[in-house]
């Protein structure tokens, strides 16, 4: 009994990260991923070395992370925190 009410709980669990994934995939595609990571790339290679660009590149880092998950809604809104500790504006498109 109490196994497969853990085996309930557990499947229950999976779906609803199943419906999670699928509902960040809506929001962000994993080409707003690539766009966003290019433009960190960029605002890092003019940025002078320091503790924002340590900041800027840990959440790069999350991002890519979420990104390889197909979380890509989490990843773009970490591209965009490290765009604005670097102090560049996203841009669109």
């Amino acid at each position: 009994m109490i196994f497969a009410k853990r085996a309930a709980f557990a499947a229950a669990a999976f779906s609803g990260l199943m419906l999670v994934a699928t509902a960040n995939a809506a929001d962000a595609r994993l080409s707003d991923c690539h766009q966003m990571a290019s433009q960190v790339a960029a605002a890092m290679s003019t940025a002078h070395p320091g503790q924002a660009t340590d900041a800027a590149q840990q959440e790069a880092k999350t991002g890519q992370g979420y990104c390889a998950l197909a979380l890509y809604a989490q990843g773009v809104a970490h591209y965009a925190k490290a765009l604005q500790i670097l102090g560049q504006p996203q841009s669109k498109g």
